[in-house]
């Protein structure tokens, strides 16, 4: 049931419109990208966004199911999370400890580890522990301001076991107020030596017959080759999918570079990306997805994300939530590690987890707040849009209304 519902007495309030980029630097009293206004009001009716601007100019006569009076804090767009890998089983805490005692990623997986022990705890989960796992962690999405997510597949590695789990992220997103937009994601190469086989019953059945709205490769050591992810990502085109990438994360493979070729929608993580691709990512338009969390949990050179912006490109912000290498659904902390370890702004992580958040995920309604968006927003205990980033470690979402319909408030 979609609400009418008007906030009023906002302090700050960002509606984000536009390209998913700042233009004048995003410095203090910036408008440029965030779309920053003082002293505002948001109308949503039937859940979509009649007006969002200043409340000297709000139309009069706006009748509302519900007045709620932001107090002067800071109002802005529902978070976009660009990355997650929602639906698993199990823990790999004791890789957590492992990791920091200095065993490597890929040591951890050679050992029986990583992503091959959630795919053994996924594949014994029932299909009600996985639905229960996926809505506890939407919850948690919820209460740190986000309403749209990302979810892949990927934690089964058989044909029949990755339709399972794009049935548990349908089943998610029917049951959930946090909307999610399902991709299927080629993880890594199942483990029974089978590899070839797999790669073609992914492409020639898998992909056409899901209603995924994109489709991911995992490209690097120990995962998919450059070949096989063209494979892949070749057939998703076909079928008219989104691309996704992981690309660049441990090793340079040059995925990055193929993903522009193909004109995917996003490339993730980038943590080694070569000196060219930039330019080529900006050109195709490609939404470069970072995950600041990976980078922080598996100790990797941090995503220069400066770079990327002065080449041009968008930068997008996702919590890449997952069991192994980054268990957060918190993604004002991705924007505090990349405003404090990889070269952005406030105005840009905001950007990165709202309107370019929402241009990776396909949402054009989403992550922005202007006439006929969705009428998802969060009020937060701030009155400056740089105090979300700077205050971190502590709940800050006060109140999420998702489709004009308050989804969610903090207890006092």
């Amino acid at each position: 049931m979609f609400g009418s519902v008007l906030i009023e007495n906002i302090g700050e309030l960002l509606t984000c419109t536009g390209d998913g980029r700042v233009h004048d630097g995003g410095g203090a009293g910036s408008g440029g990208g965030i779309g920053l206004v003082r002293n505002a009001a948001v109308a949503i009716r039937n859940g979509r966004v009649v007006y969002a601007g200043p409340t000297a100019e709000l139309p009069p006569g706006f009748g509302s199911d519900e007045r709620i009076d932001a107090h002067g804090q800071l109002v802005t767009p529902g978070l976009v999370d660009p990355h997650t890998h929602l639906v698993f089983a199990g823990s790999r805490a004791g890789e957590f400890d492992l990791r920091n005692q200095r065993k490597s990623y890929l040591e951890i997986q050679q050992a029986g580890g990583g992503i091959l022990a959630t795919v053994t705890a996924t594949r014994a989960a029932s299909d009600q522990a996985l639905h229960e796992g996926a809505l506890a962690r939407l919850d948690r999405f919820l209460a740190q301001g986000v309403t749209l997510v990302e979810a892949k597949t990927g934690y089964d590695l058989t044909i029949a076991g990755e339709r399972r789990l794009l049935a548990a992220l349908q089943a998610a997103r029917e049951s959930h107020v946090v909307d999610v937009s399902p991709t299927l994601l080629a993880h890594v190469p199942p483990p029974n030596g089978e590899r070839a086989r797999f790669v073609r019953a992914f492409c020639d059945e898998l992909i056409p017959t899901t209603n995924a709205d994109a489709v991911d490769v995992y490209c690097d050591e120990g995962a998919f080759s450059l070949a096989e992810t063209r494979a892949i990502l070749e057939a998703g085109k076909r079928h008219r999918k989104r691309l996704r990438v992981h690309a660049e994360q441990f090793t340079y493979t040059g995925a990055a570079e193929l993903a522009a070729e193909l004109g995917a929608t996003s490339v993730e993580h980038l943590e080694q990306l070569s000196p060219e691709a930039p330019a080529k990512l900006a050109a195709a338009g490609v939404v470069c997805n970072l995950l600041p969390g990976a980078a922080l949990t598996l100790k990797l050179p941090w995503p220069d994300a400066g770079r990327l912006y002065a080449a041009g490109c968008t930068v997008a912000l996702g919590t890449d939530c997952n069991p192994g290498s980054s268990l957060s659904e918190s993604l004002p902390l991705m924007m505090t590690l990349a405003c404090t370890q990889m070269g952005l702004s406030a105005a840009q992580a905001w950007l990165g987890v709202t309107r370019a958040a929402a241009l990776s995920v396909g949402r054009d309604d989403a992550g922005q707040l202007a006439p006929g968006a969705r009428g998802d927003l969060v009020i937060w205990d701030a009155d400056d849009h740089r105090q979300v980033p700077q205050h971190y470690g502590v709940p800050l979402a006060r109140t999420v209304i998702v489709r004009g319909v308050v989804a969610y408030r903090r207890e006092s």
